[in-house]
């Protein structure tokens, strides 16, 4: 393959990723069709986690609010850096323990590392809301005052899950 045709898919791909995130991020505005599994819009789960320094990376720990008040923890599976090292792909499992509200959920996406922010999207797959979409927005705090935080690190966000599009 010549260079600027792969030049040209890589810069595809990275802009369908984009594009196919806010679409989604945007999804239910204005749709008359955004119910969700509960009779409502998109269900919004504030959250709190850190990459723990004990037992240390790949594992996650935190907090997460609204109707599924609980702890979240996870695994990230892919951490990837560009030559640069301003762009980070990720995988990643989360687990949301809240009782009747419990879920796991397999995500990917990335992380801007000079704007502090990531994007991931992905679908539920166990517990409440089995096989709905989900959207993780989140940004870097640091200084984040978590015992068991990494580098004293945290990543606050939402994470946000669509809604049922058979209502």
């Amino acid at each position: 393959m010549r260079p600027s045709t792969s030049r040209t898919i890589a810069v595809a791909v990275v802009a369908t990723f984009f594009l196919s995130s806010a679409v989604f991020a945007a999804g239910d505005q204005g749709d008359p069709v955004a119910q969700s599994r509960d009779g409502g819009k998109s269900v919004v789960l504030p959250f709190t986690k850190w990459i723990t320094a004990d037992p240390g990376f790949p594992i996650t720990a935190g907090t997460v609010g609204g109707e599924a008040a609980g702890s979240i923890s996870g695994e990230i599976l892919v951490r990837q850096l560009t030559t640069s090292k301003d762009i980070m792909r990720l995988e990643a499992v989360y687990e949301i323990d809240a009782g009747d509200h419990s879920f796991k959920a397999l995500l990917q996406g990335g992380q801007n590392n000079q704007a502090g922010t990531g994007l991931l999207d992905g679908m539920i797959l166990g517990g409440w809301h089995t096989g709905a979409r989900l959207h993780v927005d989140y940004h870097i705090v640091s200084s984040c005052g978590q015992a068991n935080a990494l580098n004293d690190t945290c990543f606050a966000g939402t994470i946000t899950i669509a809604p049922d599009p058979a209502g």
